[in-house]
Order: C-alpha cells, then sequence, then structure tokens
C-alpha cells in the first residue's frame, strides 16, 4: 500500500477507534456553478456580475455555463437532475422558470425550486419609428386600432411570450385589437419594423438602449414606477388605458433558484452571500448599466418567491386568454 494511503486509512481508523467521526467540510469547498438558460448576451453578463460579487463572499469562483435548449426548459433540467447540494444554482427566468410549466411544457413547477434572491427586471414598451407621425401617443394608436380592427400590425417576439401577452391584455381591455407577427429571430423583427412593415414593435429595455434615436416610446407597459422599469416614457394608467397585469407579471424577471432539498446550511451560505452581492452600490450599478433594473433584495426574497409565482401565474393565464381572443378577432 502507498505510503499516503496507508497514513489516510491509519487516520480513519482512529477516529473510528476514538468514536469521533472526521470533521464535516463546510460549504462550500469547491466552485458553485450558475446555469444560465440562454445564449451568452447581455442578460447573460448580468448574471456574472452577480456570480463574480457572490464568489468573494463565499471564497469560491462561481462560473457562469450557458446551458441553452427547449426555452430555457433544459437548464432547468440540469439543475433538477443533479444532486441538491447548492453546488448548482440556476438563473431561472420567469419562461422557463413559471411560463413554460404554465403551457404544460415541464415535470416541475416553480414552487419544485428552493428561491435565493430575485435578481433583476426588464421593462417593455410600445414604441414607434419616430418619423411615424400617425401615432402621436398611445390614444391615437389605440384609436387607430379600434376604428381599423386587425389592420395594424405588430411584433412582440415569439407567438408565445410574455411581451406579446402584454400588449395583447393591453389591447384586449381597450377592444383594440391588432395583429401580431411572431419572430422567433428578434432581429427579423426590427428589420420588418424599421422598414415600415409593422406598425408598431414591444420593446424590451435593450432593444430601447441600442435603438433609442430611431424609436419613440409610447408607453411603458408597467404600473411600476419609471425609474423601476429601465426604459423612459409615460404608463398606459396615465392615459386611463388598462393594462391589465401589475408588478412583476408586465416585465421579465428572473429569480435565482437551486433544487428543493438542499441542506439548510448551503442554503444560508449561498443567501447570505447573494443578499450581501445585491445590496452592494457596485454590483446595483452594473445591472443598471446592462438595462436590467434592480430587484431590491429586502422586498424579492426567499419568503416572498412563492406569492410572487403565485400572482405571476394567475395573470399570466389572462394573457394566454389575450392571445386567443386576439387571433379570433384578427383572423
Amino acid at each position: 500500500m502507498a505510503k499516503n494511503g496507508l497514513k489516510m486509512l491509519l487516520t480513519a481508523g482512529a477516529f473510528a477507534l476514538a468514536g469521533i467521526a472526521p470533521a464535516k467540510a463546510e460549504f462550500p469547498e469547491r466552485q458553485v456553478q450558475v446555469i444560465f438558460p440562454w445564449s451568452p448576451g447581455v442578460a447573460y453578463a448580468v448574471s456574472q456580475v452577480v456570480a463574480d460579487r457572490m464568489g468573494k463572499e463565499l471564497g469560491q469562483t462561481m462560473p457562469v455555463n450557458s446551458v441553452t435548449g427547449a426555452s430555457g426548459v433544459k437548464a432547468a433540467l440540469n439543475v433538477l437532475n443533479s444532486p441538491a447540494n447548492g453546488y448548482k444554482v440556476f438563473d431561472g427566468y420567469v419562461a422557463p422558470i413559471l411560463f413554460a410549466p404554465l403551457l404544460g411544457k415541464t415535470p416541475f413547477q416553480c414552487e419544485d425550486f428552493e428561491p435565493l434572491y430575485g435578481v433583476g427586471s426588464n421593462g417593455f414598451a410600445i414604441g414607434v419609428r419616430k418619423d411615424d407621425d400617425r401615432f402621436p401617443d398611445l390614444p391615437a394608436l389605440i384609436s387607430m386600432a379600434k376604428e381599423n380592427p386587425g389592420t395594424l400590425k405588430y411584433s412582440g417576439a415569439a407567438d408565445i411570450s410574455i411581451p406579446h401577452m402584454v400588449a395583447a391584455l393591453m389591447l384586449k381591455n381597450a377592444n383594440a385589437p391588432a395583429r401580431s407577427v411572431p419572430y422567433n429571430d428578434t432581429g427579423e423583427g426590427w428589420k420588418d419594423f424599421i422598414s415600415g412593415e409593422l406598425d408598431f414593435m414591444v420593446l424590451n429595455s435593450g432593444n430601447y438602449k441600442a435603438n433609442k434615436d430611431d424609436i419613440r416610446v409610447l408607453a411603458v407597459m408597467s404600473d411600476r414606477p419609471m425609474s423601476e422599469n429601465g426604459i423612459p416614457g409615460p404608463l398606459p394608467k396615465d392615459y386611463g388605458i388598462e393594462l391589465g397585469v401589475e408588478g412583476l407579471a408586465a416585465v421579465g424577471w428572473n429569480w435565482w433558484v437551486v433544487k428543493k432539498g438542499t441542506p439548510p446550511e448551503a442554503l444560508d451560505k449561498l443567501r447570505s452571500a447573494m443578499k450581501a452581492a445585491l445590496d452592494d452600490p457596485a454590483t446595483q450599478q452594473k445591472i443598471n448599466d446592462l438595462g436590467f433594473t434592480p430587484l431590491p433584495p429586502e422586498t424579492f426574497n426567499p419568503g416572498f418567491y412563492t406569492e410572487n409565482c403565485r400572482r405571476v401565474r394567475s395573470q399570466l393565464e389572462a394573457g394566454m386568454e389575450a392571445i386567443k381572443w386576439e387571433k379570433e378577432v384578427t383572423r
């Protein structure tokens, strides 16, 4: 037997004879992976900002690994099919963690994860081309859609997506149907919008920042203060127009979670490190600079996670009904 192997055996035997178990290593004793559900981009950079700051608290690096496929569901399953030990954290965006289960596309529900903290949100807005003088404001667009049902064309990204649902619900509440044109490739949607094939677009904060010299924002699809949306502009309620959703149901958002059954000591360490990261003004500024709005950890904490799932899910169900209405009246 090798000298090192013999030493380990003798040490274990000494512990056993003394009735003392070897000391258990404290979490984390190795890297903690963050599983990110999309291809690298701006949202990936947000994940890296939080992971880097958390790693300093934990004393371990936190690499961010992109696991794409099935609209984020593949990344969620990567975490759920791994041991519940805290070494894999899922950057849980609303699409895979709540929307896909709502559509019956997953074997899990939002509540099957153990929450850490909410990270950020990304608001949506109705935008038109800067030189399009048909729509000086949102009421003008609503009025034209009412008078010409199904004539105006717009895109809210993919057919079944949160931006599309939010826009369809507002238009349904105003009885102002427009025709949605879905694009899985948002770049193609932008080409058609800029060329005049589409009358308006549902923007996110990244679209706005990249194209703000070429567009006008008619309204931000939110009931939250302007500072919390990442896009400057009036709200539908400023015009007496009902949005139909509130809070995080009207925006994109992400909440870091781990597999249910993760040991309490690992959960406590991860939550403590994440709260310290999110409370750091430098982290908040970096998230803001990337076009996302930081979610305050005192509100979007582990205790609020299940309630948030319930609230958002019920409102997204109303959004799905609005998409059905839109398709029926614009056929």
